[in-house]
């Protein structure tokens, strides 16, 4: 294949097979970071993300198509002979999908000892069997995880949205994949990941069921937008829209208390000297809220944010979307990029992330059509053409 020589992942090869957003995501964020990524879809139906207008074409770019149904007996043997050039092999499904139609670690080990697989699912690939062989979706993950039930307001719970649980499981996906890699090229023997999507939010949402784990107490949901446990801390309105700020630090308490006129409180026995945050529990943190809502009313946000500036408190507009291109900071750093599709007209979304000083990351190629890459990948392993068309014939591969 030609792929371009860039980034720190060169000369890494990777194959997936997976639909939607979680998988793909971890296989599209390897491949920005240079490796060489292949896409295989099954040869009787396509990726259901194809049916998007625009998201697609940032999901699948810098990837190859390969169009293969991995299940049949023929396809199978190709897919081993894939399998011998790859160095990480990924798969979404439910649970144990792959082991249960054939395709085991130790098979795909019998045919590249060093391989890195990385089984993505809702579930895990062992426990329960109800749970392990259920489908799941970012909702799912969320609800099933006790995150979902720590977000939204104190009113009704509330999912986070865009597909949260589905992008943080492909960045575990990819972190795992890499560490096991590493691993793997040392000792020369490979490695089964097993990235089960409610486990990564129940990491998410740890944070606050540490309480509840130790001593019963759970963090209730917000309110209006504000941090449950600190006043001081979340989301506030001004005259010409909203601003978030985190008033921390016994300088930052002092300053602000001092500015809504309340500061005789700081040096009580309730709030010492150096106080560092205000908890919700305390005696005059409503009046602390109510103080900031009322001052920042009659702000803008510019005048909002300069103050906070002044007082070292950290502090940003929230912006819309339609602010993002024009934002300085976006233009100075590039965080949009346009890129051609296959049909040569141009589209627009985010640059790759994180930035690589020495070796950076790039998008090279566009979203493939289905089935595009078939007949190159398998003549690079050694098909002949006859072959390939008898295998066509069969529709155990497409090439589009």
């Amino acid at each position: 294949m030609n792929t371009p020589k860039f980034g720190p992942l060169s000369g890494v090869r990777v194959v997936f097979s997976a639909i939607e957003i979680a998988g793909p995501f971890s296989a599209q964020t390897l491949a920005e970071w240079g490796a060489e990524v292949i896409w295989i879809e099954h040869s009787k139906y396509a990726d259901t993300i194809r049916v998007q207008p625009n998201y697609k074409e940032l999901s699948r770019r810098n990837l190859y198509a390969l169009s293969l149904n991995i299940f049949s007996d023929e396809g199978k043997e190709v897919f081993y002979e894939l399998i011998k050039t790859a160095d990480i092999f990924i798969e979404a499904s439910k649970g144990p999908a792959f082991a249960n139609k054939g395709i085991t670690d130790e098979i795909l080990w019998s045919y590249k000892k060093d391989l890195v697989i990385a089984h993505l699912s809702g579930f895990g690939q062992f426990g329960d069997s109800y749970y392990t062989n259920l489908a799941a979706y970012n909702t799912i993950a969320q609800a099933f995880s006790g995150y979902l039930i720590q977000n939204g307001d104190i009113n009704q719970p509330m999912p986070a949205f865009p597909y949260t649980a589905d992008y943080m499981a492909g960045l575990s996906v990819a972190a795992s994949s890499l560490a096991a890699l590493h691993k793997a090229k040392e000792s020369g023997v490979g490695e089964s990941i097993d990235v089960c999507m409610y486990e990564v939010m129940l990491r998410a949402g740890q944070y606050y069921m540490m309480d509840y784990l130790n001593g019963g107490e759970m963090c209730p949901r917000m309110i209006k937008g504000k941090d449950p446990l600190y006043a001081g801390c979340g989301l506030y309105t001004c005259k010409d829209g909203y601003i978030v700020f985190e008033v921390v630090g016994g300088y930052q308490v002092k300053e602000i208390f001092t500015e809504l006129g309340i500061g005789e409180l700081i040096g009580s026995d309730e709030y010492p000297e150096g106080t560092q945050l205000i908890s919700r529990k305390t005696s005059k943190a409503a009046l602390f809220e109510e103080k900031l809502d009322e001052y920042f009313k009659k702000l803008s946000v510019k005048e909002a944010l300069d103050y906070l500036a002044s007082k070292k408190i950290a502090g940003a507009k929230v912006l819309e979307v339609s602010e993002l291109q024009s934002n300085p900071q976006y233009i100075a750093r590039q965080s949009f990029i346009e890129w051609e599709k296959e049909d040569g007209t141009k589209v627009k979304g985010p640059n790759v992330m994180p930035r690589f000083k020495i070796n950076p990351a790039k998008v090279w190629r566009a979203m493939p059509k289905y089935g595009k890459d078939t007949k190159d990948i398998l003549l690079s392993l050694g098909l002949s053409e006859g072959k390939i068309e008898e295998l066509a014939s069969k529709q155990i591969i497409n090439c589009g």
